[in-house]
């Protein structure tokens, strides 16, 4: 008798259990406030709230989300109250994350914006919403390029504070990049590179055109030239060793031709600094940009439409023009891939264009064809009939 009323106590228990958590997901729903609609649900008996944004439909979603967790027993409660405003969270990405980075110093710009649109927000409190408004803003004075490596950025520091428990989910997750136009590939001709090479004279910057001669005749990216440094150079072997690559394909020994050999050999007698390329104004860092001068030296040569990254395409392109294998050029540029280097084939259709353009200059006549509008005096030119004449 006792064990059956034990039984029968322990299944009144389990029942009255799953009462209360069928209860608890039924319990819930959306509101508005203002503009923002919120879910409404309980947890353990407690009540919760949670800002969405102005959908309501997004607002559903994410009440369903949070009822599929709690009955997967995934739902993690994070106490708002102690959740950090965003420029607190910066800071400590600055000093745990970013730190570590190749493009820190680029980066620390970037945070500095961020914090500009976001930093006395919680970071509980930010919406995809708010992602938004920063595109919009954002963009009407930066490239969409730009404010996608802001976007992005701002993505992976929220998802750093989901990992440090901070906030429950990332609310920048599925905000889209803006779209961004893609731009032809520039190549420098000879007669640019001298207007340009003239012009970088011209600007205050003592090293912008040696910059520019290393980057047309090695092929380095911009961040490898402003990291080399004189241990990576071997003057007497005549090769470069890039190490500060952006991935390990990119590392890599470059040997240097009579142009880059005699450009360093100068350099490194007038050097004290352990950098190729240092800052003129904080001794003992690297140059950390040279936009403004390689931009005034563009509009100074009267050659447009040209990033400094386009001496990288321009030393591929000359190399595929001169008959070198693209496994060369591949193993030249630090690509991990050779469909990333197969781009550069396209000079060799130019070749081929510029090979049958010449027939056009050499006076070669084509068929009159029957259905061409006659001339004037329903002739044929004497000078036409008798280079056809002789071609036949």
């Amino acid at each position: 008798m006792l064990i059956s009323l034990r039984v029968l106590t322990l299944a009144i228990a389990e029942r009255a259990q799953v009462l209360l958590f069928a209860l608890t997901l039924v319990i819930g729903g959306v509101f508005q406030r203002k503009k923002h609609w919120y879910i409404d649900y309980y947890y353990r008996g407690r009540r919760q709230r949670e800002k969405v944004g102005p959908s309501k439909g997004e607002a559903i979603q994410a009440l369903c989300v949070r009822k599929s967790e709690i009955a997967q027993g995934k739902f993690k409660l994070l106490p708002k109250r102690g959740a950090p405003t965003f420029e607190a969270l910066a800071e400590k990405y600055l000093d745990l994350v970013s730190i570590h980075k190749r493009g820190h110093h680029v980066e620390r710009y970037i945070i500095k914006t961020l914090i500009a649109h976001f930093g006395k927000y919680r970071i509980s409190d930010l919406t995809a919403e708010d992602a938004e408004k920063y595109k919009t803003k954002r963009s009407r004075s930066a490239r969409p390029a730009t404010v996608n490596r802001g976007l992005g950025l701002g993505k992976h520091m929220l998802a750093k504070a989901v990992e440090w428990g901070m906030i429950a989910d990332n609310p920048f997750r599925g905000v889209r990049n803006l779209e961004v136009p893609k731009r032809d590939e520039r190549v420098l001709s000879a007669d640019e590179e001298v207007k340009l090479l003239a012009a970088c004279d011209q600007v205050r910057s003592r090293l912008l055109r040696p910059l520019v001669v290393l980057a047309l005749n090695t092929g380095m990216r911009r961040g490898e030239l402003l990291g080399l440094e004189w241990s990576r150079v071997d003057l007497d072997q005549r090769t470069i060793r890039i190490l500060n690559a952006k991935s390990d394909a990119g590392r890599r020994v470059i040997p240097m031709n009579a142009t880059v050999h005699s450009l360093l050999s100068d350099l490194a007698k007038r050097t004290t600094s352990p950098l190729v390329f240092p800052s003129s104004r904080k001794p003992g860092e690297k140059l950390l940009d040279l936009k403004k001068g390689f931009k005034k030296a563009v509009q100074v040569a009267g050659v447009y439409k040209i990033r400094f990254h386009d001496m990288r395409h321009t030393f591929a392109t000359r190399l595929i023009r001169a008959g070198v294998d693209i496994i060369t050029v591949q193993k030249l540029l630090g690509h991990s891939k050779i469909t990333m280097t197969e781009r550069y084939t396209h000079s060799l259709a130019d070749v081929k264009m510029a090979a049958v353009s010449k027939l056009d200059l050499a006076g070669v006549c084509s068929v009159p064809d029957p259905n061409r509008t006659p001339s004037p005096t329903g002739v044929v030119a004497e000078s036409e009939v008798n280079s056809f004449a002789a071609s036949t």
